[in-house]
């Protein structure tokens, strides 16, 4: 199991709100993961009182989970990233723009 093969599985995974994966809104932080399988994903939450973020931590831990070599995923909220609409990706905003969300 490679960070590489953890980032693809992710890409599945969706805003809870918007059709745009995690990646590329710009919420997936960090990945890390330890010898014995333990694999940390760090988020960066846009909304304090987000009423997706267990849905989000449930849908990353589904989609991590299920690779071989994982023995736990542990979703960390990373409150202490900054998440602006400037960390959205071009195509992201296109979509999201099309869906009548203006950033």
């Amino acid at each position: 199991m490679t960070e590489q093969a953890v980032r693809e599985a992710l890409l599945a995974v969706n805003d809870p709100h918007i059709p745009v994966s995690i990646e590329s809104m710009g919420m997936l932080r960090a990945v890390t993961i330890s010898e014995n399988g333990v694999v940390d994903v760090e988020l960066a939450i846009p909304c304090l009182a987000c009423p997706g973020v267990s849905m989000l931590k449930q849908s990353v831990r589904d989609a991590v989970g299920g690779l071989d070599g994982v023995s736990k995923v542990n979703v960390l909220e990373g409150w202490h990233h900054d998440w602006t609409t400037q960390s959205i990706e071009p195509d992201a905003r296109q979509l999201m723009r099309r869906f009548g969300i203006q950033v």
